[in-house]
């Protein structure tokens, strides 16, 4: 008899039902609000950065940091300019979702290729902490441009427009 029961048990929790339309609302709700987390902590760290290399002396940024010692004040400035602009991309998409979804995906793009290339740098300048830190943000450029890409999940709606 309890051999009976724990089989079915076993059988019925095996079984998967089909998502119904409310988990599946739940689902994009919960993948939409961490990918907007995502993107708004990857457009404070460029905010900061780029506000850091726009406002502070070069002199000071060189005592902080190894590289801005190893480039002049007109790079260093691009780069804090560059590193803005990939900031309000990321955030674009709260303007219009249709229009700027491609913005987006290319700032997280540009993201995901400079912090590849410092984490490389500060890996082959022996900076563990620096390098982790890109590669962290190499991942979190890398889960938004997976979890935005048009078409990638199921009932892709526009998530910021109201039914």
């Amino acid at each position: 008899m309890f051999s009976s029961l724990s089989t079915r048990a076993k059988r019925s929790s095996s079984r998967r039902r089909p998502p119904t339309s409310a988990e599946t609302r739940r689902a994009n709700i919960h993948r939409n609000l961490f990918l907007w987390v995502l993107q708004t902590w990857l457009a404070l760290f460029y905010i900061g950065a780029g506000y850091a290399k726009l406002s502070q002396s070069h002199a000071m940024l060189a005592l902080l940091m190894t590289w801005p010692g190893q480039v002049g004040p007109g790079p260093l400035h691009a780069i804090g300019w560059m590193e803005l602009g990939l900031a309000a991309s990321v955030v674009t998409p709260l303007i219009s979702w249709e229009d700027f979804r491609p913005v987006l995906l290319t700032g997280a793009l540009g993201i995901l290729v400079e912090a590849a290339v410092m984490a490389g740098f500060h890996a082959l300048e022996q900076d563990g902490f620096l390098a982790v830190i890109n590669a962290l943000l190499v991942l979190m450029a890398l889960t938004v441009i997976v979890g935005r890409w048009p078409g990638r999940a199921p009932n892709d709606d526009i998530p910021s427009r109201p039914r």
